[in-house]
């Protein structure tokens, strides 16, 4: 439930984005990561751009990891390419290969018209490794970290707005619920709400969501917190109810997650409010990240849990979800388990 550490994806991928289309490459790539959505951006970035469409025929190698050898990669990627700046060489499954340190000496004296690229399905390469080392030394190498759940949200939030929209929060935070953190699903599932909404919807909603995907609004993570925000303790726990009775839907895990989010962000606000310049708390939730659609439960609840309480919530949250994952919790389900919590914070 800590927040997550890693590389910064969008940054890098906006690096290798700049690059390409400015006809900059490199002559060796790694794409690796535990999220595949960006890896497969990147690597159709490449594609799309290495190469014109005519001169792919001829100049575009795609082999598997695990039917080759480094030594016939080092030879494929040797040849020169025809009637073509450059050849464009495509390795899958890379986590597969074996003897990676046979790649060293082509990675430091490599083919100047040769784009070499090692596909990590789902993985990281051993970044202890010579071969690793070289790696980033002479090419460049593209980590897509996990987004954790809590800030698929924001994420969704991005995606949209690069496509030219927008969305509430809480259609967000919904979207969040029924996709989780894989960022394929997600997509899938945001490209049928917009094929599916009316022409010239900029804006999407909550309601848009329910009707479109078929997610409650009145069973959701967005509905506990505001709960939990206001003080509606009856409320609040009708949603914990219903979150057990659908253990598969609402895992405790994915909601502790997002309630140490919640929390974390009103300790935060407290926290600036304490700075010497004594801002309001609206100042201190925009300070803490929170857009002005979904503020106003944060100020809330930073009004009805002061800091002592909000730090003691959150460890009761981690005790939680430590009580889950062992046998402390003896027979309790995970919804007995969310209401005795409930009843804590209330």
């Amino acid at each position: 439930m800590a927040k997550q550490k890693g590389p910064d994806t969008l940054a890098q991928f906006a690096t290798l984005k700049e690059k390409i289309l400015q006809g900059t490459f490199f002559p060796f790539y790694i794409l690796m990561g535990e999220e595949p959505f960006y890896v497969d951006k990147a690597l159709s970035l490449i594609t799309e751009n290495a190469l014109e469409e005519h001169e792919r025929d001829f100049n575009q190698y795609t082999l598997y990891a695990s039917e080759t050898t480094c030594r016939e990669i080092i030879d494929v990627s040797s040849r020169f390419p025809m009637m073509a700046q450059r050849q464009l060489v495509i390795v899958k499954e890379a986590q597969s290969l074996k003897k990676t340190e046979e790649l060293i000496p082509y990675l430091e004296n490599p083919v100047a018209t040769t784009v070499l690229v090692l596909c990590f399905n789902g993985k990281n390469a051993d970044k202890r490794t010579s071969f690793y080392k070289s790696a980033t030394k002479y090419g460049f190498v593209f980590e897509s970290a996990k987004v954790a759940e809590e800030g698929v949200p924001k994420w969704v939030e991005q995606y949209l707005k690069s496509q030219g929209r927008s969305i509430d929060g809480d259609a967000a935070m919904l979207i969040a619920e029924c996709a989780g953190n894989d960022l394929r699903k997600i997509v899938l599932e945001v490209d049928k709400l917009l094929k599916s909404l009316p022409e010239g919807t900029i804006n999407i909603t909550a309601a848009d969501v329910e009707k479109i995907i078929g997610i409650s609004r009145e069973f959701n993570i967005t509905e506990l917190t505001n709960a939990i925000a206001y003080g509606n303790a009856a409320k609040a726990f009708k949603i914990a109810y219903f979150f057990g009775e659908s253990p598969k839907q609402y895992p405790l895990p994915k909601t502790l997650g997002f309630l140490f989010f919640f929390f974390s962000k009103i300790e935060q606000i407290h926290a600036y409010c304490l700075e010497s310049s004594r801002p309001s708390l609206q100042d201190a939730a925009t300070r803490a990240g929170l857009y002005y659609k979904t503020a106003a439960s944060y100020i809330s609840a930073a009004q009805r849990y002061p800091l002592k309480k909000t730090m003691r919530i959150i460890s009761q949250l981690k005790e939680c979800d430590y009580k889950s994952k062992s046998n402390s919790r003896g027979s309790a389900t995970e919804g007995e388990l969310l209401i005795e919590l409930l009843g804590k914070i209330f």
